[in-house]
C-alpha cells in the first residue's frame, strides 16, 4: 500500500500542493488532482481505492484515472516520497 514517507510534510496553496523531504531536501509540486491524490494517501489507501476517489471526485473514466494514478505514484517513487 503506497504511503508518504515519515520525513514529508506539505502545504496546500490555492488548492495545489508542494509536497518537501525535510530529510533530503527534496521537493515536488502538484496540481489539484495530485494535491487530491496526496490526501489519500495520508489516509493509506491502495492503489484501486486512489483511482475509485480519483472517478467520483472528478468523473472521470477509470482509464484515465488509472493512468494518472500510476503517473502520480512513479513521480513520487522516482523522488523517494513513498515508503
Amino acid at each position: 500500500m503506497p504511503k508518504l514517507t515519515e520525513n514529508v510534510t506539505w502545504q496546500e496553496i490555492d488548492g495545489e500542493l508542494v509536497v518537501l523531504d525535510l530529510s533530503r531536501s527534496v521537493y515536488l509540486t502538484t496540481n489539484r488532482t495530485g494535491a487530491f491524490l496526496a490526501k489519500q494517501l495520508r489516509d493509506e489507501r491502495d492503489r484501486d481505492e486512489l483511482v475509485t476517489s480519483l472517478v467520483a471526485e472528478y468523473g472521470i473514466e477509470e482509464h484515465v484515472a488509472s493512468s494518472d494514478v500510476d503517473d502520480f505514484l512513479d513521480q513520487l517513487a522516482q523522488e523517494q516520497l513513498l515508503a
